[in-house]
């Protein structure tokens, strides 16, 4: 067997190591001025830019994004997106697909695909096209593409999803573009998995990031990200203002509230205090939408408790399902037994959920004082995350009110196609003509707060704060995008009423997230900016200094198209020649891949080969040596979930195996930039 930092080789019959890759080249320093210095490593730190001219169909602020995803792709063979909402990243992704030879794949929400399917057929592109639905169901495209795009990949922030456990491992050894304007959902977590799925754990190792792991712990977002993940700082001028108001409460939503609260407080839920939390947290949210959304809410408590009474008790399955996808954030499941538990849920709640379904519902203070402020003629639309609220709204508003749920979709009582309704509210708003007059108001639960183009409407109302700030911006996405047809676009938020606020916080936590997420959206912003050639050789800046510390060397590293820059420790010896190249080995040591598979899967190639090699069987020694290859190469979280695979299979099952090519990465190169010597110059030299 060979060994390098990239991966150990199988070679004949033999188990030998190779030398070190690293290839370092010493050149006589230049002392520059402080500035020279620093203008060169600033330089180096800039991400990558294609030379290519970009398709003329973008416009002029889509052209640096575009540049960097080329330049990523070639280098990573993975690249993030994370332009603003509204600022044409479906554009900018066909921008790329239209670059890129072999068949073409884009894989979208189920609403969108119409809309994608418009927009490849208006640039020219055949793109094949499957839905995140799809993929939730395990269902996988049988076309083999050069290229995959996912549009709203913040669906696969979560690596124990279904959708996200059947595309990673398909994605593995193709070239990947992520689409997003809302990366950061929850937690770090979040972007971090995204970037698995495109780009392997060691992608950042030229920069001093061991693994993408490691960007958890970071107390402020590296500037090495830039390199994969896209955003730039040009907005286009074309987006309009947002106004928001306020929907105030009054005094008999407050009463509402303050019922729901301590009617929930009287309910015992359980007594293990993550699931109370849990339980208290959907009922709240629940009540801070409205009454019909509570008494949804409590069915479906009542459902819950009357299945963990046939069944012995709640399971962690039943649970999740009944708090869904955006509040099972709330529980560290991993602490709850996926076995049921008798006991964990108080059966004498039955009871009292019966008797305050008895009561009536009370919401019409808050959707009267909703109707009055968008009584005029400017297009509507009204968000909230519960249907039940949505059916509200729906009979409020009347006959003329159009609605899209995840379901269905219509105008009044009658059911019409999703596509005529939302084409109502869209840039083509003046030519529809499905019924006599277009309808004013659109009521949407969030199915509708992705990617689809709704720049007719003039007004937005949450009805409901969602649980993160992504929701927010997705929603008013929808409006504040290229093409809105409004000089600018009012926001009415209504605000959670006091008991809630109190109870929940619904706000607060709001603002949380959106600290986060802006956080590090704003830090990996880049100007659109010209880029000069790093001067050659190595430039040094001494620090006069009356302390005898270490140095400080910055080294610029190549490998394969891929550059990084990372700052070391120099001792002071006085011996520049030896400190430079001692220097860069230390850097390049950071390099070896961080993550090596599976120990015991490769103690079980390791005994197959010695086997095979035995036997002189070269055919399987060349399967074996593809498959270390793949075992101990920087993962990409589709790669980790092979590689699980594989450790659960048979030793014949493992000679069968067939894995994905992967690129096989050479020497790394490493030149010096630019150092900073922190001690005086050396006798003889003058900075």
């Amino acid at each position: 067997m060979q060994h390098s930092f990239t991966w150990p080789r199988i070679v004949a019959e033999a188990l030998r190591h190779v030398a070190h890759p690293a290839q370092v080249s010493a050149q006589p320093a230049t002392w520059v001025p402080l500035a020279t210095t620093l203008a060169a490593i600033d330089v180096a730190r800039r991400p990558a830019r294609s030379e290519l001219r970009p398709p003329a169909f973008l416009h002029a602020h889509q052209h640096d994004p575009w540049l960097r995803i080329m330049a990523t792709l070639d280098a990573w063979r993975g690249a993030l997106l994370i332009e603003a909402v509204g600022t044409g990243k479906t554009w900018i992704a066909l921008a790329v697909a239209a670059r890129e030879g072999g068949a073409l794949m884009a894989i979208v929400p189920a609403i969108l695909r119409a809309q994608w399917a418009d927009a490849a057929a208006r640039a020219g592109i055949h793109l094949h096209l499957w839905t995140h639905e799809r993929a939730s169901r395990g269902t996988l495209p049988a076309v083999r593409p050069s290229l995959v795009i996912i549009d709203e990949a913040h669906r696969f922030r979560d690596p124990a999803t279904r959708r996200t456990q059947t595309i990673a491992p398909w994605l593995v050894g193709r070239r990947t573009l992520l689409l997003t304007a809302t990366p950061i959902v929850n937690r770090l977590a979040d972007l971090i998995t995204l970037l698995r799925l495109a780009v392997p754990e060691d992608s950042l190792t030229l920069d001093g990031i061991a693994r993408l792991g490691d960007l958890e712990c970071a107390t402020e977002p590296p500037i090495a990200l830039r390199r994969i993940v896209i955003r730039s700082a040009t907005q286009p001028v074309a987006l309009v203002d947002r106004r928001v108001t306020t929907l105030a409460t009054e005094p008999a939503e407050s009463l509402r509230a303050s019922r729901a609260v301590a009617a929930i407080d009287a309910l015992e839920l359980s007594h293990l205090r993550p699931i109370r939390r849990l339980l208290t947290s959907v009922l709240l949210d629940a009540a801070a939408s409205s009454d019909a959304a509570f008494q949804q809410a409590l069915k479906r408590y009542r459902a819950l408790l009357l299945q963990a009474r046939d069944s012995g008790g709640a399971t962690r399955a039943m649970l999740r399902r009944f708090a869904g996808e955006a509040l099972d954030q709330l529980v560290f499941w991993p602490l709850i037994s996926r076995d049921s538990a008798p006991g964990d849920l108080p059966l004498a709640d039955i009871e009292r959920v019966e008797q305050l379904l008895q009561l009536s519902t009370d919401d019409e203070g808050w959707l009267r004082s909703l109707i009055a402020r968008s009584g005029d003629e400017i297009p509507t639309v009204c968000f909230s995350r519960h249907r039940a609220t949505a059916r509200a709204l729906r009979i409020a508003f009347g006959d003329d009110a159009a609605w899209v749920t995840g379901a269905e979709a219509g105008i009044g009582p009658h059911r019409v196609p999703r596509d005529q309704v939302l084409a109502a509210f869209g840039p083509d708003r003046a030519h529809w003509n499905a019924r006599r007059r277009a309808p004013r108001i659109l009521i949407a639960t969030d199915v509708a707060a992705e990617g689809l183009d709704l720049q007719s409407a003039g007004r937005i109302v949450h009805v409901d704060l969602p649980w993160t700030a992504t929701r927010l911006e997705q929603r008013e996405g929808r409006l504040l995008r290229l093409g809105q047809q409004h000089a600018d676009v009012e926001v009415i938020v209504r605000i959670p009423a006091p008991a809630i606020e109190v109870a929940l916080a619904p706000q607060a936590r709001v603002r949380r997230k959106r600290r986060l997420a802006e956080t590090w959206l704003d830090a990996l912003q880049v100007e659109d900016r010209n880029i000069h050639a790093s001067p050659t050789g190595p430039l040094v800046t001494a620090v006069t200094s009356t302390r005898a510390e270490d140095g400080e060397l910055t080294i610029a590293l190549e490998r394969d198209g891929r550059t990084g820059v990372m700052t070391v420790v120099r001792p002071t010896t006085g011996d520049l020649a030896s400190d430079f190249a001692r220097a860069a080995r230390t850097a390049i040591s950071r390099c070896a891949v961080a993550e090596s598979g599976s120990r015991a899967l490769v103690a079980r190639i390791h005994r197959l080969a010695r086997s095979a090699a035995a036997r002189r069987d070269g055919t399987s020694l060349q399967r074996l040596d593809r498959l270390l290859r793949f075992a101990t190469a920087s993962p990409t979280l589709g790669m980790r979930m092979i590689v699980a695979d594989l450790v659960e299979g048979n030793d014949r099952e493992l000679l069968r195996a067939e894995t994905p090519d992967l690129p096989v990465l050479g020497a790394i190169n490493a030149r010096i930039v630019a150092m900073i010597l922190r001690p005086m110059a050396p006798p003889g030299i003058t900075p």
